[in-house]
C-alpha cells in the first residue's frame, strides 16, 4: 500500500518530458499579477500611485492648432519622423455638386425673390393709400362747381404769379353760404417772392344781381363763391384766377393741427363774445410776440372793438393772421401736415387741386415779411356802407402786382 502511494507522488511531481504532455506555465511575476478590485488593499493602491509619479510626464506640443491635421504633420517634422501624408477628402460626382450648387442658388433666389415681392407689395400699398388719401383731400375741399369767371380764362400754375380771392365765413357749417366777414384779394408772385393783399372792407356797397344795392360781405351768403367773385371783380376790376373760403370755425382745427401759430399781437384783447369756448378760456390775449392755439387764434381774427379803427384793425389783423398761416405752413413737421391737410379739407372750398395747392405752400415758403405788402381798400363810412375811395383805389391797383403798397 505505502509503495503504491509512492509510486503515485514520483508520478506526480515528475517533468513532463514525454511527447503530448503540456508543460506547466510559469508563474507570473509579481508585478504583472492581476487582483480583483476587491482583493486591492490600500497599501497597494499607495504602491501603484508612487510608481506612476517616479515615471517620466509625457511631452505634451504646446503649438496652436492649424488647420485640420496641420498639428500631428508639424509634431512629427519636428520630432524628426516623416509626417503621415494627409488623407484626401472623398470628393462628391460632378454631377452631385452641381446639384448642390443649383440647390443652394435657388435657395438665395427664393429669399431675395420673396424679400422683393413683400417690398414691392408695400409700396403698392403705400402708392394705393397715398392715391386714396389725395381723392379723399380733392372731393371734400375742390368745389365741383367752379365758378365761371375762374373759367373764362388760361388759369396759370401756381408757379406762376397768380391771383387769389380769400373769404372768410364765421359759420359753423363750412357747407352753409354765409355772410364773408374777411375778403382779400391777394396776388402771389413766386418768380419774384413776393405777395400783395388788399382787404375789401366787408361793408363796401356793390349791386348785386337780383338783390339789388348790398354790403360786399352778404355777396357769398345770396350766392355762394359765384356771387361773392363776381362782386369781388366789379370792386376791384382784377382778374381772378383762384379762390379759398376759409370757415373761421376751422381755424381752431388746422392751427391745432400746425402745432399753434406764432404771431405779434399789436393790442391786448378781451373779447369773452369772439370767444366760442364754452368756459369763455380763450377770451384773454397778451400783446406781444404769441404762440396761439385754435381758439385763441379764432378770438384774434373775430376781435374789433379794441381796435380804434374798428373794422379795419381787424382787417389788418387778419391779414397778419394769414401771412403767418402762409410762411409758418411750409415750416411744418412733416408728420403733421396728413392732419393739417385733413383739417384744410374738412373748413375749405377752393377750386384748387390739392397738388396745385402744394405747389402754391411752397412758392410761398421763399416770401418773406419784408417782400408781403398788405393794405386796405381806402373809403369812406357812410351809414351803412363804406363808399370806395375811386382815385385813391386806381393807386393801389396799379401797385398791386407790381410795386409796393404807398
Amino acid at each position: 500500500m505505502d509503495e503504491q502511494l509512492r509510486q503515485r507522488l514520483n508520478r506526480t511531481s515528475r517533468p513532463a518530458s514525454r511527447s503530448g504532455e503540456r508543460a506547466r506555465p510559469e508563474p507570473r511575476p509579481e508585478h504583472h499579477q492581476v487582483q480583483h478590485p476587491a482583493q486591492r488593499t490600500r497599501q497597494s493602491v499607495w504602491q501603484e500611485d508612487e510608481a506612476w509619479a517616479d515615471e517620466p510626464a509625457p511631452q505634451v506640443d504646446q503649438q496652436p492648432l492649424g488647420r485640420r491635421g496641420s498639428r500631428g504633420r508639424r509634431n512629427a517634422a519636428d520630432n524628426g519622423r516623416t509626417p503621415p501624408p494627409a488623407t484626401p477628402q472623398a470628393q462628391a460626382p460632378q454631377g452631385v455638386q452641381d446639384a448642390r450648387r443649383a440647390l443652394k442658388k435657388r435657395r438665395r433666389g427664393s429669399k431675395l425673390g420673396g424679400f422683393m415681392r413683400l417690398l414691392g407689395l408695400l409700396l403698392l400699398a403705400a402708392v394705393l393709400a397715398a392715391g386714396a388719401f389725395y381723392v379723399s383731400l380733392q372731393i371734400r375741399m375742390t368745389d365741383p362747381d367752379v365758378p365761371a369767371l375762374l373759367t373764362d380764362h388760361r388759369r396759370p400754375l401756381p408757379t406762376e404769379p397768380f391771383t387769389l380771392a380769400i373769404f372768410g365765413c364765421d359759420s359753423r357749417d363750412p357747407n352753409k353760404s354765409a355772410r364773408a366777414d374777411t375778403v382779400i384779394l391777394a396776388r402771389i408772385d413766386p418768380v419774384q417772392n413776393k405777395m400783395w393783399m388788399v382787404s375789401i372792407p366787408r361793408d363796401t356797397r356793390v349791386e348785386i344781381p337780383g338783390q339789388g344795392t348790398r354790403k360786399i360781405n352778404a355777396a357769398y351768403a345770396f350766392g355762394g363763391p359765384d356771387m361773392a367773385i363776381q362782386a369781388l371783380k366789379d370792386v376791384t376790376g382784377q382778374q381772378i384766377d383762384y379762390f379759398i373760403t376759409i370757415n373761421f370755425w376751422g381755424f381752431r382745427d388746422i392751427v391745432d393741427a400746425m402745432g399753434g401759430i406764432e404771431i405779434d399781437v399789436p393790442i391786448a384783447i378781451n373779447d369773452p363774445q369772439g370767444d366760442i369756448t364754452p368756459d369763455k378760456s380763450a377770451s384773454v390775449i397778451e400783446p406781444g410776440l404769441q404762440t396761439l392755439d385754435g381758439a385763441h387764434a379764432l378770438t384774434f381774427v373775430r376781435h374789433r372793438d379794441g381796435y380804434a379803427d374798428r373794422d379795419f384793425g381787424r382787417m389788418r389783423a387778419q391779414q397778419a393772421f394769414f401771412r403767418a398761416i402762409g410762411s409758418q405752413l411750409t415750416h411744418t413737421p412733416v408728420w403733421r401736415l396728413p392732419f393739417v391737410a385733413n383739417a384744410f379739407a374738412d373748413n375749405t372750398r377752393t377750386n384748387f387741386r390739392p397738388f396745385e395747392l402744394a405747389l402754391m405752400a411752397r412758392a410761398m415758403r421763399s416770401v418773406g415779411a419784408d417782400d408781403t405788402y398788405m393794405t386796405t381798400l381806402p373809403g369812406t363810412w357812410k351809414s351803412p356802407y363804406v363808399w370806395i375811395d375811386e382815385d385813391a383805389a386806381a393807386v393801389i391797383w396799379q401797385q398791386f402786382g407790381t410795386t409796393p403798397f404807398e
